[in-house]
């Protein structure tokens, strides 16, 4: 029985060698950047990343190679995330869920360290341009030795767990602001700040995010304008929200029946000048305020105190 068995180890092993030169005899090489080192025939190495690019031409196969690099940054960094998320989850009695999972791998391709892989930090290169028979296409590959060592990863790690506890974060506190809006530019900056959190969450935030900014938007639905006070020629009022007076920045679109705005004014109180005197006692004289806030329209009509 150990004969067969050695005997079939044997024949595996034959089987790949012929395999290998099989492969090895249907290409050709044409041309390279000097003896092949022994790191890019073996295509690993401790503490180094080490990737393969093809393309029709040099630069386009270096450019494959580096964002290989960067995959494999991804994956190792993905990869060691969902681990001590799984062990963390698994005390909890719960599972990592294939979507957890690819969200974070779409996180990570998004992180900032991501933006500093690039040839100038590749330690080591290699080039050839080869030929495939009987097609006769040619193409370059080209191999990169990228440094990345296991305290790299562990600080990558590290700061990619931070980064997603800053979105965590920000979440909470654009929901505690909630109902502490002062200007109608705060519900505006915060409702476009949870689209762009929106759009970069894959897991359960996600969801949140956007119910939030479903929230903020609904505060549009509750701004009005209350009349502060009122003289022939000139108009006070204020933004309330619920019982709460907000401000504004924007300028109002002031239209009347008779009268002719000579200004407007905007802070905590805004105010609207106007000449009367096109106005008269037998008519029906307004003033009409209007904002647009998100899709909502805010309006209110001031009545002229001819009589």
């Amino acid at each position: 029985m150990k004969k067969i068995f050695t005997l079939g180890i044997i024949i595996h092993v034959f089987i790949l060698l012929l395999g290998a030169v099989a492969v090895f005899a249907q290409q050709k090489t044409l041309e390279t950047s000097g003896k092949k080192p022994s790191w890019a025939k073996q295509l690993v190495e401790t503490g180094y990343i080490i990737t393969q690019g093809d393309a029709a031409s040099l630069g386009e196969a270096q450019q494959e190679a580096l964002l290989l690099v960067k995959q494999e940054i991804v994956r190792s960094v993905a990869e060691q995330v969902i681990s001590e998320s799984t062990r963390s989850l698994q005390e909890q009695g719960q599972q990592v869920t294939e979507f957890y999972a690819q969200s974070i791998t779409t996180k990570a391709n998004r992180a900032p360290f991501l933006q500093g892989i690039s040839v100038s930090k590749v330690e080591s290169s290699y080039w050839e341009r080869v030929r495939f028979k009987p097609s006769g296409q040619e193409l370059y590959r080209y191999y990169v030795k990228y440094p990345f060592s296991a305290a790299q990863l562990g600080k990558l790690v590290a700061e990619f767990r931070e980064e997603d506890q800053k979105l965590t974060r920000r979440i909470g506190e654009l929901e505690a602001l909630l109902t502490q809006v002062e200007s109608v530019e705060q519900i505006d900056a915060a409702a476009d700040e949870l689209g762009s959190l929106t759009s970069m969450l894959e897991d359960s935030r996600r969801e949140k995010a956007a119910n939030l900014q479903s929230r903020y938007r609904a505060l549009y639905e509750g701004v009005r304008i209350e009349e502060v006070g009122h003289t022939l020629g000139q108009i006070s009022y204020r933004l309330m929200l619920g019982e709460r007076p907000v401000k504004t920045l924007r300028r109002p679109q002031v239209k009347s029946t008779c009268a002719t705005v000579t200004q407007t004014g905007a802070g905590d109180t805004c105010s609207v000048a106007y000449r009367y005197d096109g106005c008269y006692a037998d008519m029906e004289n307004f003033v009409n305020v209007q904002y647009r806030f998100g899709a909502k329209r805010v309006t209110h009509e001031f009545l002229i105190p001819l009589k």
